[in-house]
């Protein structure tokens, strides 16, 4: 996303002025959105594929559900950039969205199976487009866009060394405890990565989570100990746990997509929705995992059977509680889901401006996964809640970390909406 980057400016004037702006400086309407909605599910696929082709030596490990929209910020932040020079030299958009994808799709992910479904995508994408010059020079605008993002992304730390386990003490996530029998944390390495508009990981670094001897912390553990537990009556509660149960990164681009599809945006519309929001979900998400592992607290699974070690009196210990919706092997505090949606939202709410909020969003479940409900949100802060509620109801988070998640996402997209400005 290099055309738009430079000096922040507030984020209350950008909201104001991102609306009423056109898609970019002297162009009209540019034609090509479905092909930038058909990369993002082909990213989402390739992206979220898991398991291995028969031949795969090793099998090849599913991507952790925090690091996802990292990969989809590189493809998507090498698009907007392919779609903004294909449309100003006249070049085939959809070619350049192709080629653009393609190449940081095929970059990140060599094994058969991913490489199957992109090379799938590639033909059908290529193949669709008429040949002339138009598609020759929006290839290579795609490919060059490609390169400058896996140029300056080389080295960010990706896939970096985990970090090192902390020994279980009252409070203090450890993975024998939170998930047993797992002994390592999935991508501990995200909370080192270099972010995309943050100065550093731990810009927005909260203050953590309340003391054990705090009445706020067994006011926070009572609510989840009561409304996120697998034996609430409350069914309500327990559906909205499970409603944001279908993995993030899938249900938010499902959402993006129909949105994208539903305000006719056009291809660098679309393209810049893809690209700010999932920037916005990528660098949330570091900066949760930096608050993660600098805090390390212990999740309800291990807090609740074990609350006779926090020194509280008022948390009673039940040794037989459960959570409805199963618990990721990471530290509790903050929240994951409302750092990356409550960003996501926030930069659509940004981009709307005084235009009403709509975004519909569905959950599938089950094996194969079939749509269980769909619902439409008027306001950012309705997703906001939603997500905070389902969080607790489903047994995962305190109310705290949701809170603290929250403005974490809020602080990050309001750095996105203004480098974009």
């Amino acid at each position: 996303m290099r055309r738009y980057l430079h000096p922040a400016v507030a984020a209350t004037v950008l909201t104001a002025t991102l609306v009423a702006a056109p898609p970019a400086a002297g162009h009209s309407r540019v034609d090509g959105a479905s092909s930038v909605l058909a990369w993002n599910l082909t990213a989402v696929e390739t992206i979220v594929s898991v398991g291995a082709l028969p031949a795969e030596t090793p099998p090849v490990p599913p991507v952790p559900g925090p690091v996802a929209p990292l990969y989809l910020a590189y493809v998507h932040r090498a698009v907007y950039d392919a779609v903004q020079d294909a449309a100003d030299q006249s070049a085939s958009v959809p070619a350049a969205v192709a080629a653009a994808a393609h190449t940081v799709l095929d970059a990140y992910f060599p094994q058969p199976r991913q490489q199957t479904i992109i090379e799938t995508a590639w033909t059908k994408a290529v193949d669709s487009i008429p040949d002339g010059t138009a598609k020759t020079e929006g290839m290579a605008v795609g490919e060059d866009a490609a390169a400058t993002l896996l140029q300056e992304r080389k080295g960010d730390g990706l896939n970096d060394r985990p970090l090192r386990l902390p020994q279980y003490r009252p409070g203090v996530w450890t993975p024998a405890v939170a998930t047993p029998p797992v002994t390592a944390a999935a991508a501990s390495w995200l909370g080192t990565v270099e972010p995309f508009v943050l100065r550093s990981p731990s810009q927005f670094r909260p203050d953590g989570p309340p003391d054990l001897t705090s009445g706020r912390w067994a006011t926070d553990f009572d609510e989840v100990k009561v409304h996120g537990s697998s034996a609430n009556p409350v069914k309500a509660e327990t559906d909205v746990g499970r409603f944001w149960a279908d993995p993030p990164a899938v249900q938010s681009q499902r959402a993006l997509r129909l949105y994208a599809e539903r305000q006719r945006l056009d291809a660098i519309g679309a393209a810049r929705l893809l690209a700010l929001t999932n920037t916005a979900s990528a660098d949330a998400l570091i900066a949760c995992a930096d608050a993660k592992f600098h805090f390390n607290f212990w999740r309800p699974f291990s807090a609740i059977p074990r609350a006779a070690d926090d020194g509280k009196a008022r948390t009673v210990p039940d040794p037989a509680w459960t959570p409805p919706v199963p618990t990721p092997n990471f530290p509790e505090y903050p929240s994951n889901h409302s750092c990356a949606t409550t960003a996501i939202v926030t930069v659509i709410d940004g981009l709307n401006g005084s235009s009403p909020f709509r975004l519909t969003i569905s959950s599938y479940r089950g094996s194969p996964p079939v749509l269980a409900e769909t619902q439409t949100f008027a306001s950012a802060q309705q997703v906001i809640d939603d997500v905070a509620n389902g969080r607790v109801w489903g047994g995962l988070h305190y109310r705290f970390s949701t809170t603290d998640g929250t403005e974490i996402g809020r602080a990050v997209a309001a750095e996105v909406l203004s480098e974009e400005g």
